[in-house]
């Protein structure tokens, strides 16, 4: 889940802001509520702050500072002297909001099948501002696919299990919250349930992007899960006629859900969509698969916004570099910020899973340079 939390609105005074970096935290094994914390600083005082690797934050000033000292382990009392110090507002204002935001910690530590995107506000899923490091990337571990005839030679160069962990270590040292696994099909990869329960460890929050119908089984599902999957987009084409068999096996999981629909003529209509909400999907994402099926897709998401039928837009589109040609989203700068960074099958920070231009190899250099790469491209 991404949310935008704001708090305290009280005028600041003039003080030392907080140190940037990344801060952690873990209830004591006695504790009743149990949860962990991952709170990265910004330069400009605002965080990022990931809650059982689970849910993902985004705090304005006052909130970060919240967070930072119950981090530093003080109790609320503590707090309010602190921010006492900090902001213009009464002891009884503090107060209220450090208990309501430990609240809300508790809140959203104990919940399931939070979405990914949004619950409390919205904040896009973009990296068009001056961020320290990025709030998401998205992990191609493959461009292999089920259909495809030439495996060993589309699995050629892609980074061994060991590799990938490295790669994870670097983007949670650099503070980002957020990496998604897709491909190709990512579930080719054999290391994927040790790829998700390594980040787990890390404390990132995780997404799968997948077509696997394997994934319908719970035996091949719950480990999955288990090993620390948040959220999975799972892509259904239902001009397929066995599309729906088995399917409530993954909506009936504690997991937020999007079903990933190829739109072609009639095949995908609003009554589809009330039926699939009713079986437990969380969210849907609707592709045109093909030039004609653009105007289909904006009248489907007219209507279905008229009752409120969740959408995520920005989870990255599977890649098949054999493929002639491939469904595509509906791209809105309103509604659907642009996917830009992902991390190609060789370790490669590029802007698509194909693209030869990229800003370096993140098994062999080091995340700050290539970042810096990223920021300042406009300059090279």
């Amino acid at each position: 889940m991404t949310a935008k939390k704001n708090m305290l609105s009280g005028k600041p005074i003039q003080y030392p802001s907080l140190t940037p970096g990344l801060y952690t935290y873990h209830t004591s094994a006695e504790s009743e509520n149990q949860f962990r914390l991952h709170l990265r600083v910004e330069p400009d005082g605002e965080g990022i702050l990931v809650v059982n690797a689970a849910t993902v934050l985004h705090l304005n000033r006052s909130a970060t500072e919240f967070a930072y000292y119950l981090i530093q382990g003080k109790d609320n009392v503590q707090i309010v002297d602190e921010m006492s110090k900090r902001y213009e507002a009464s002891r009884e204002v503090l107060m209220r909001d450090v208990q309501l935001f430990i609240d809300q910690i508790l809140y959203l530590s104990r919940q399931n099948d939070l979405s990914p995107t949004a619950t409390i506000g919205f904040e896009p899923h973009t990296f068009n501002k001056n961020l320290s490091a990025p709030l998401r990337l998205d992990c191609c571990l493959t461009h292999r696919v089920f259909s495809t005839k030439d495996d060993a030679e589309l699995a050629a160069g892609e980074l061994s299990t060991d590799d990938w962990k490295a790669i994870l270590t670097k983007l949670h040292k650099a503070g980002i919250p957020h990496v998604v696994f897709f491909g190709g099909e990512p579930t080719l990869r054999e290391d994927l349930t040790e790829l998700l329960a390594y980040t787990e460890e890390l404390g990132l929050v995780s997404g799968l992007v997948s077509s696997d119908p394997s994934l319908k089984n719970s035996a091949v599902l719950l480990p999955l899960i288990e090993a620390g999957l948040d959220h999975l987009t799972f892509i259904l084409d239902t001009s397929q006629p066995e599309a729906l068999e088995g399917l409530s096996n993954i909506l009936d999981q504690d997991l937020f859900t999007c079903l990933r629909l190829p739109v072609r003529d009639e095949n995908v209509d609003l009554a589809l969509l009330r039926e699939l909400r009713q079986l437990g999907a969380n969210a849907f994402n609707l592709l045109a698969g093909g030039a004609d099926s653009y105007f289909r897709v904006n009248q489907l998401r007219h209507l279905a916004d008229a009752e409120n039928i969740p959408f995520v837009d920005d989870m990255p589109l599977t890649s098949d570099p054999q493929a002639a040609d491939s469904p595509a989203t509906i791209w809105d700068p309103e509604i659907q910020p642009v996917q830009q960074l992902l991390i190609q099958p060789d370790g490669s920070l590029a802007e698509s899973a194909e693209s030869p231009d990229t800003y370096g190899n993140l098994v062999r250099e080091d995340w700050t340079n290539i970042w810096n790469k990223v920021l300042h491209q406009d300059e090279i």
